[in-house]
């Protein structure tokens, strides 16, 4: 009995003994082992050179016929191109040799080149060959610049050997040239000191081709009759080098100084004290809220009233307040014009918008209101203004 309990007591003390410490991991021991890690990194400049171009829009032709004192909206558009170039190509990046083994390495001269070619220099900041210890990482960095931003694959390769061992190792990192890290001049900011700047240019994304277009306006008038010329420039600086540049625009303008032209019912509707576009004065000779003949109505009013179901009292009714706004502007008349004057003068200063008229009169009342919107039109008499 004595004797079984000595050898059960020896098994339990050989069965601690054989297993290792709790927390402890027993140690593998491993020969030869070396791995790289890289890391390619691309730069590049992006530099935009600017264009613009400037032209009339309204009016199309670019030329303009005014009655004095007239305005008119000149409309304009300025378009901008910017059109980059790329340059400074680099790569850089680093190289991590690891002696992942349990002895230490000799490691000869790293190669690092390219997939279209070049070799790239390694700084590493030893002499090879270089005995790297087991566990320990040698890092390495490179700086080079490229001829071009074509798409590559950067490959490090070492050599080494430990004792009987040897082997090599190595790593890849592709790169692309997409995203520049320095841009030069990719916004432009523009004036127009004659103008008003509808769309504000400024923070341009700077990504391949810029291409944009914006919106100038102004009022032009003049109020002596003869022949004038508006020059229109814009000007852009770049954001980085200041750079500047301009693109310009002429309107020619004639103001007849001998009969004139005229403006359409439109014209007038528009143009009054009560707007909306810019006041003409010639409005005052006559008077916006003076009484028309018989309606009961302003000549302002009338001119404001449709004439619903084809009524001919203001069919002739705008076309006369029309032709004689036009008149008082100083354009010249014909007989025709002033016969259908004569005509309606004598026509408002019998009837009402709400009398009932003839199929006869109501119609010579829409003809003569044909000739006068031929005039106001300038289709007959001096020509029309720009409108």
């Amino acid at each position: 009995m004595r004797y079984w309990h000595a050898v059960l007591l020896a098994a339990g003390l050989l069965g601690a003994c054989s297993q290792a410490p709790q927390g402890v991991k027993p140690q593998v021991a491993v020969g030869a082992s070396v791995t790289v890690e890289k890391t390619a990194v691309p730069e590049f400049k992006r530099t935009y050179r600017w264009t613009m171009e400037k032209k009339v829009t309204d009016p199309a032709g670019g030329t303009l016929t005014l009655a004095s004192g007239q305005s008119y909206l000149v409309k304009y558009a300025v378009s901008l191109v910017g059109t980059p170039t790329d340059s400074d190509f680099k790569v850089k990046g680093t190289v991590a040799i690891k002696n992942t083994g349990a002895v230490d390495v000799v490691l000869q001269t790293p190669s690092d080149t390219l997939s279209t070619g070049e070799s790239l220099t390694l700084n590493c900041g030893v002499t090879f060959p270089y005995t790297l210890p087991a566990g320990q990482t040698l890092s390495c960095t490179y700086s080079q610049s490229l001829p071009n931003g074509q798409s590559r694959t950067n490959t490090a390769t070492v050599s080494w050997n430990s004792g009987g061992e040897s082997g090599t190792a190595s790593a890849q990192a592709s790169f692309a040239f997409t995203a520049p890290t320095e841009v030069v001049d990719g916004s432009v900011t523009v004036q127009d000191p004659s103008a008003t700047l509808a769309s504000a240019i400024s923070g341009i994304t700077p990504e391949g081709v810029i291409s944009q277009t914006y919106f100038f306006e102004r009022w032009v008038k003049f109020d002596q009759c003869g022949e004038y010329q508006v020059d229109n420039t814009a000007t852009f600086t770049t954001s980085t080098t200041q750079t500047q540049g301009s693109a310009s625009a002429t309107v020619k303008v004639s103001v007849p100084c001998a009969g004139g032209c005229t403006l359409t019912q439109g014209y007038w509707k528009t143009h009054s004290r009560y707007g909306p576009a810019p006041y003409d004065s010639i409005w005052a000779k006559l008077g916006e809220d003076t009484s028309f003949y018989l309606s009961g109505q302003s000549y302002y009013q009338v001119l404001w009233t449709s004439p619903s179901g084809g009524n001919a009292y203001y069919i002739l009714a705008h076309q006369y307040i029309a032709a004689k706004l036009n008149l008082l502007k100083g354009a010249a008349t014909t007989p025709a014009v002033d016969a259908a004057m004569a005509w309606a003068e004598g026509f408002f200063g019998t009837y009402k918008p709400s009398d009932s008229l003839s199929k006869t009169l109501a119609n010579q009342a829409k003809s003569y209101a044909a000739t006068l919107d031929s005039y106001n039109n300038g289709l007959i008499g001096p020509g029309p203004c720009s409108e």
